[in-house]
C-alpha cells in the first residue's frame, strides 16, 4: 500500500530529530547531495526558537537595556544589537550553547547521561552510535560534560532553617590528568604520583586533603562547599555559610570548636556530639540492651542512663554548649524532642564519597568545587521534586533551568582552571609537621595524625586548656604528677600547667586521650594492602 504525500509529511514531522537526520543523510548519500548545511540550519533555528520562548537574552546581556533590534544573520544565527551600548549579541551569548551546533535533543541526552553518571567513554559511544557524532573525541565530550556540571555548580544554593546539621568531610588532594605535579605540603617537597592506597603524611588537617564543609536541614535541603585544603578556619566557615542559615532552631555538629564559637556569636542553640561519643560510653561500661531478655534489657537501660548522666555532668559526651548549664534530664528531653543528631549529615558524606570515589573514580581537586556544586544541585532538586532526576523529562527541565540562569564555559576556561582554594600557610604546615612528629614520639604511635576535633586550628595551648572539660585537666595533673588545686579558678590552674617543662607532652597526652581513632582508615587500608602483597609474594 502506497502512502499519500500528506501521510509522509505527517510521519516525518513526528520523527525525533536524530531519526530525521538519519533519513536525510541516507537520502543525501543515495542522491549524492550535501545536506549538512541544511541540517545545521534546522538545528540552529530550533534552538533559537526555544531560547526566545524561554526569554533568554531578550534584553542586552551587557547593560540590561530593552532597546534591542535585529542586526542581520550569520550562518543561520540571528544577530541583535543594543541601541543603548552598541553591544552585538545572539540568543546564544553567555549560555552553555554559545558556539555550538548541536540539536536540542542532543543537549537533553547529554544532560541525561551526566545525571545518570555515564563515563566519558560511555557518553562518547552513545553520541557516535545513536547521534552520528563520528570522530568525536574524549576532550570534546569532557568539555561538554564539564560545561553542564559547571553550570549546575553555579546555581544558587538554598537557605537552611529548623534543625541544621553541619560537619566536614575530607577528600584526598588529587591532580588527576596533570603532567606536572605540585606539592602543597612544602615548596621543596616532591609530589610523587600515588598508586593504590598510599596514605597521607600528616592527615586531614594539612594540605594533603580537600575539606568539604556540608550543612543539611530537616527538610533534606543541603549546602555543600569545598572550603580549602586542610583545616577549616572560622573566617572561611562564616563567609561561606552564614548567609545560608535563616534562624536555625539548633545547629548540630561534632566537637570542632569552630562551630561552638560560631553558634555563640550568632546566638544559635548548639548541640555538640564528639566523634568519640560511643567509645567514651563503652569505656565506662555502656552495654547494648539484650534483645532476648526483657528484664535484663531494662536493667541495662537503667544502668546506661546512669553512665550517660555521669559522663554528661563531666562534659565528656554530647551537650548543649552555649545555653548555660542544662540538667541531664532536661537535656535528654530536648535532644529526643528535637531529634538532635548527625545522621543526615553523615549520610550526606557517604553520598559525596560515593560520587567522588565510586561514580567518578576520583576527581582532580581543581575541579572538585564544580562537582560538589553539581552534587548539591542534584540533591536539592531531588528534595524539591521528590525523586532523583534520571529521566529525559527531568534532564530537559534541568537544561531549561541552566539556560534561564545563563553563564558560559569555554575550552579556554577549562584549560586555564587552576587550584584556587585556600591553603594552609607555610608557618601552619611547619607547626603541624613539628607537632605531629612530637606526638608520634610521645604516644609511640607512628600513625598519629591530628583531626578537626583536636582543637589545633592555631596550636594555642592556653585556649585549648581553657576549653576542655575539667575532668581532663584533673587526669592530666594526675598523670604528670602536678598538684591539682580544686579551689583555683580555671585560668589560674591553666597558667600553672603552661609553666610546666613538659607542657607539649601534656597537650599531646590530652589530645590522644580524646581521639576516637588511634589509626585512621587510610593507614589501615594501606597496611592491609601491604600485608596482602607480602603474603602473595612469599
Amino acid at each position: 500500500m502506497k502512502m499519500k504525500f500528506d501521510d509522509v509529511l505527517n510521519y516525518i514531522e513526528k520523527l525525533p530529530y536524530t531519526t530525521f537526520k538519519d533519513v536525510a543523510l541516507h537520502y543525501a548519500n543515495a542522491h549524492k547531495v550535501d545536506v549538512a548545511d541544511d541540517l545545521d540550519n534546522i538545528a540552529m533555528t530550533d534552538l533559537q526558537k526555544r531560547l526566545d520562548k524561554l526569554g533568554v537574552n531578550t534584553v542586552c546581556p551587557k547593560c540590561g537595556s530593552e532597546h534591542v533590534v535585529k542586526n542581520g544573520k550569520r550562518k543561520h544565527i540571528q544577530r541583535y544589537k543594543c541601541k543603548s551600548c552598541n553591544k552585538q549579541f545572539t540568543l546564544f551569548t553567555n549560555t552553555i550553547m554559545e558556539k555550538t551546533k548541536f540539536h536540542w535533543n542532543v543537549w537533553i541526552k547529554v544532560t541525561e547521561m551526566i545525571l545518570n553518571n555515564y563515563s566519558i567513554e560511555h557518553m562518547r559511544s552513545v553520541l557516535i552510535k545513536d547521534y552520528g557524532f563520528i570522530g568525536i573525541d574524549h576532550k570534546t565530550v569532557f568539555l561538554w560534560k564539564h560545561k553542564i556540571v559547571h553550570a549546575l555548580a553555579e546555581m544558587p544554593q538554598p537557605t537552611l532553617s529548623g534543625i541544621v546539621q553541619v560537619d566536614e568531610t575530607f577528600v584526598r588532594e588529587a591532580q588527576k590528568g596533570s603532567r606536572k605535579l605540585v606539592s602543597y605540603i612544602d615548596r621543596d617537597d616532591v609530589r610523587e604520583p600515588r598508586y593504590g592506597r598510599k596514605p597521607s603524611k600528616y592527615g586531614i588537617m594539612g594540605a594533603e586533603f580537600a575539606t568539604i564543609t556540608t550543612a543539611i536541614d530537616n527538610t533534606g535541603h543541603c549546602v555543600c562547599k569545598v572550603t580549602g585544603l586542610g583545616r577549616l578556619t572560622p573566617d572561611v566557615f562564616t563567609d561561606e555559610f552564614e548567609k545560608h542559615f535563616v534562624s536555625p532552631a539548633y545547629l548540630c555538629t561534632d566537637a570542632n570548636p569552630i562551630y561552638q564559637k560560631f553558634s555563640k556569636v550568632m546566638n544559635i542553640p548548639h548541640y555538640e556530639r564528639p566523634s568519640n561519643y560511643l567509645e567514651t560510653l563503652k569505656k565506662d561500661g555502656y552495654e547494648s540492651p539484650s534483645r532476648v531478655d526483657d528484664v535484663l534489657a531494662e536493667k541495662q537501660r537503667q544502668s546506661n542512663e546512669v553512665i550517660k548522666s555521669k559522663l554528661y555532668e563531666k562534659g565528656l559526651i554530647d551537650k548543649l554548649t552555649n545555653r548555660g548549664y542544662v540538667p541531664y534530664e532536661e537535656f535528654k528531653a530536648l535532644r529526643e524532642m528535637n531529634n538532635l543528631n548527625l545522621a543526615r549529615v553523615n549520610q550526606l558524606h557517604a553520598d559525596i564519597k560515593k560520587l567522588i570515589y565510586g561514580d567518578m573514580t576520583n576527581v582532580s581537586t581543581k575541579y572538585l568545587s564544580d562537582y560538589i556544586g553539581y552534587f548539591t544541585f542534584v540533591k536539592n532538586w531531588s528534595v524539591d521534586n521528590s525523586s532523583y532526576p534520571s529521566s529525559r523529562q527531568d534532564a530537559e527541565k534541568i537544561l531549561i533551568e541552566i539556560l534561564k540562569h545563563q553563564g558560559t564555559y569555554t575550552i579556554t576556561d577549562l584549560k586555564n582552571t587552576e587550584l584556587t582554594l585556600p591553603k594552609p600557610s607555610p608557618r601552619y604546615m611547619t607547626l603541624l609537621k613539628a607537632h605531629t612528629e612530637e606526638a608520634r614520639k610521645f604516644t609511640n604511635n607512628k600513625y598519629f595524625k591530628f583531626d578537626e576535633e583536636d582543637k589545633v586550628v592555631s596550636f594555642d595551648k592556653r585556649n585549648y586548656l581553657l576549653e576542655i572539660p575539667e575532668v581532663r585537666i584533673k587526669n592530666a595533673c594526675k598523670y604528670f604528677s602536678i598538684k591539682y588545686k580544686r579551689k583555683w579558678v580555671r585560668w589560674t590552674m591553666v597558667t600553672e600547667i603552661l609553666r610546666h617543662p613538659k607542657i607539649n607532652e601534656i597537650i599531646i597526652y590530652l589530645i590522644d586521650q580524646d581521639k576516637a581513632m588511634k589509626m585512621y582508615q587510610e593507614d589501615i587500608e594501606y597496611l592491609e594492602k601491604e600485608k596482602y602483597r607480602d603474603s602473595s609474594t612469599a
